[in-house]
């Protein structure tokens, strides 16, 4: 009973610390926290006051979604690195923080792009400025459909893995570049400048006429916008799915734009 005196059974070590008497036996499993003395016959465990502090670091890690087992390496002996596991939590507080902004970022882009979407009536001609995009593509013939979007999407899988963590909007669908030689059409996927190679086809910035529609309609771009290209027949066309409040997921919203631009490639 002598040992017992001036420590802490399990029930009231987590009721100081609020950790659950399940996470406390879990942490011993670990070898994370030794009970000062186990009761022989009962098997009880006790705990001095001052292993509440060692509690609470690893209810610390597991905020922080430091795994457990790496808390060991700032444990020499009996002596804790305080220092260093601070500048570690620091760092992944930071690495938090940081995908935090991003997420709000993204959420910000996502609300406004649903704002256009809903400002404009289905069929409404509009112009719009589109900044300075990078395309990675793949050669297609018409006629387009929902499927060749869907195969075009999953065959850039790969891209989408490298864009994780993005804070904007990766845009996908069809290009079409139209020249005094006929119309070229490409299934695209949009990348980060960093990404950018030999091969990705830049979209150059400008003010593009735009239209929203439920169904694909980049094959009849030049009809559509007969007006406004003014009879132009260099120009360029994306088509690409644009988000609204409450989507039909069967029948998405499209985007077609416009722009008398050619795209160019990197360097030249």
């Amino acid at each position: 009973m002598g040992r017992k005196k001036g420590l802490l059974p399990i029930g009231d070590m987590s009721k100081l610390t609020g950790a659950s008497i399940r996470s406390i036996r879990y942490y011993e499993q670990l070898g994370l926290l030794t009970p000062t003395f186990i009761d022989p016959d009962s098997g009880y465990r006790y705990y001095a006051f001052e292993q509440s502090n060692d509690i609470e670091i690893i209810m610390f890690c597991a905020f922080l979604g430091i795994p457990l087992k790496e808390l060991p390496g700032f444990i020499g002996g009996e002596i804790m690195d305080y220092r260093a596991f601070l500048a570690y939590g620091k760092k992944i507080a930071g690495d938090k923080i940081k995908s935090l902004k991003n997420g709000l970022k993204l959420i910000d882009k996502i609300e406004k792009q649903m704002d256009l979407a809903e400002r404009y009536e289905i069929g409404q001609i509009y112009p719009r400025d589109i900044p300075e995009k990078y395309f990675i593509c793949k050669p297609c013939r018409p006629p387009l459909n929902e499927i060749d979007r869907f195969e075009m999407v999953m065959s850039f899988s790969d891209v989408f893995a490298a864009a994780e963590g993005r804070d904007d909007l990766a845009e996908y669908g069809f290009l079409r570049q139209n020249s005094p030689a006929g119309a070229q059409y490409y299934a695209f996927m949009e990348i980060a400048k960093e990404m950018a190679n030999s091969e990705t086809i830049i979209i150059p910035a400008a003010t593009y006429f735009c239209r929203q529609d439920q169904n694909l309609q980049i094959e009849n771009a030049h009809q559509i916008f007969n007006k406004h290209l003014a009879g132009a027949n260099s120009f360029i066309a994306i088509e690409t799915e644009i988000l609204t409040s409450k989507p039909k997921i069967s029948n998405p919203i499209n985007e077609l734009r416009v722009a008398k631009r050619k795209t160019q490639s990197p360097g030249k």
